[in-house]
């Protein structure tokens, strides 16, 4: 076709049309649904870190690289690449740095902090893998994308409705119930996915077969996204009976695909024939799935219309989404231009994803991470897929972090006859110190000193008193530093 507009592969897939109808449910279940297919094979990195005496210690991998990057990270670790072990493609770096000179290999940014103390050493690593770019402004495309398509969806079907009345009621509906209701759906379901992703950056849907209670993070999960339900019986998508089903549907955390067959059929299935029915009495648009022929048809005409029709080029001249050197393109006659996918999800196609892991050798459990934690290994892991920045699933890419702390064994046990600040109480004895001006400080130490000689914390209690109260000079204790100094045999 002569200055064909080129659409995102598959886009048929985002409609489904019966007797000039929108099926706003299906098309958003397609549009997720094919959102979450795969493609050809992508960049893997993944980076194990760990605390070093001069540093910092990180290794570096990657499957995918060419003579100027290797060059760079050569210099960057002033080493040459090793191999990748077992045989894999690709290479790998090792290296120390300082704490504030961590590499940046492929545009990500990192930071590692340690704070020593008196009985330990705390830790900190954030890292955020992914292009920076302004995150406000590739949400914000994204957001205007998907109201380019929602609009001219509208006035696809409002073109199929012979009925002027009923081409009134249509538009009318479309443009104060659905646009709207679309953009905030999307909104919210991007904003608890954020909110997810920050808790725990790899949470996923189980499978089918893998039974058992729901974990914490499911909880969670389940949590986040749950006010989107209320939101579609707020609006009217669905009725309280029917949004009390889906929750209960899954709430022991697993479901069969009997249940998946009758919610289905039972649920789904007659919302989107209701709706369909608001507007073509006695119209049936058919089951939901990819079987619906009607569906393939549609979207086919739709695309059709996108790439042929006066109304399609009005509306895109009117949407931000598209840039002014195409909007001139369109005006001369030239349709050759590439619309962004719908909010920014590119159907069938789009760059692939990165494949980012990061493993710490921490030794310690951190008492706050969006990381998992393996007790057997010691290690705290993170991995997660890493979108373009006009492709994101996500308002913006995932940011890894833990906070550990490592006890200092010999200085607590020559005190406390055993290790009694582990986790939390330790970085929070360790943050304690910091707050102490010069004169305390040198106190504390003087403390610390005669008890590790007596073996005994009796020497610490008087400057622990001494720095109780609500005064702003103040500097009260923490709690588990005041029990173990206090809390003993003769206290």
């Amino acid at each position: 076709m002569p200055n064909q507009l080129r659409v995102p592969e598959g886009l048929f897939s985002l409609v489904s049309y019966r007797d000039g109808v929108l099926s706003t449910g299906l098309a958003v279940a397609m549009v997720v649904g094919a959102g979450l297919l795969g493609g050809c094979a992508n960049r893997l990195v993944k980076v194990e870190m760990q605390a070093g005496t001069e540093g910092p210690e990180r290794v570096f991998e990657t499957n995918r690289t060419d003579r100027d990057e290797i060059t760079r990270l050569s210099d960057t670790y002033e080493a040459p690449p090793l191999d990748r072990i077992d045989g894999k493609n690709g290479v790998r770096f090792e290296g120390v740095f300082a704490e504030h000179e961590l590499p940046s290999e492929i545009g990500n940014r990192n930071g590692w902090s340690s704070l020593p103390g008196t009985f330990g050493t705390s830790f900190l690593y954030v890292e955020q893998f992914g292009a920076a770019r302004d995150d406000w402004g590739a949400f914000r495309d994204r957001m205007n994308a998907g109201e380019l398509w929602i609009r001219m969806a509208i006035r696809f079907f409002e073109s199929r409705i012979e009925d002027e009345q009923a081409r009134a009621e249509w538009r009318q509906v479309a443009n104060d119930e659905l646009l709207p209701d679309a953009m905030s759906a999307f909104l919210r379901f991007n904003a608890g996915g954020y909110v997810q992703q920050g808790q725990r950056v790899d949470t996923r849907f189980r499978p089918p077969e893998e039974r058992g209670p729901r974990s914490d993070d499911e909880w969670f999960q389940l949590q986040v996204f749950a006010p989107l339900v209320a939101f579609a019986v707020e609006r009217s998508w669905v009725e309280p009976w029917e949004a009390q089903l889906v929750l209960l549907s899954g709430i022991d955390g697993w479901v069969s695909a009997g249940e998946r067959a009758w919610t289905r059929k039972e649920l789904a299935d007659p919302i989107v024939k209701r709706t369909v029915q608001r507007f073509v009495p006695g119209a049936d648009p058919g089951e939901i799935g990819p079987s619906n022929q009607k569906l393939i048809l549609t979207g086919l005409s739709f695309l059709w219309w996108v790439n042929t029709s006066k109304e399609a080029v009005e509306v895109m001249l009117e949407s931000p989404a598209i840039t002014d050197a195409d909007k001139s393109k369109l005006r001369s006659g030239n349709r050759s231009i590439d619309l962004p996918g719908p909010f920014g999800i590119p159907i069938g196609g789009g760059e692939p994803p990165l494949e980012s892991e990061v493993v710490l050798r921490t030794g310690a459990e951190p008492f706050l991470t969006n990381g998992n934690w393996d007790e057997s290994m010691g290690t705290v892991s993170f991995g997660t897929r890493i979108y373009p920045a006009d492709q994101r699933r996500r308002m913006t890419p995932p940011v890894f972090h833990a906070s550990w702390a490592v006890p200092d064994d010999s200085m607590q046990t020559s005190i406390f006859g055993e290790v009694v600040f582990v986790g939390q109480d330790l970085g929070e004895c360790i943050f304690w110190e910091r707050t102490l001006d010069d004169e305390s400080t040198e106190e504390w130490l003087a403390a610390i000193e005669a008890a590790r000689l007596t073996g005994s914390p009796e020497a610490m209690r008087e400057i622990l008193d001494r720095l109780e109260g609500g005064a702003a000079t103040s500097r009260p204790a923490p709690t588990a530093l005041r029990n173990a100094v206090f809390t003993v045999p003769g206290a």
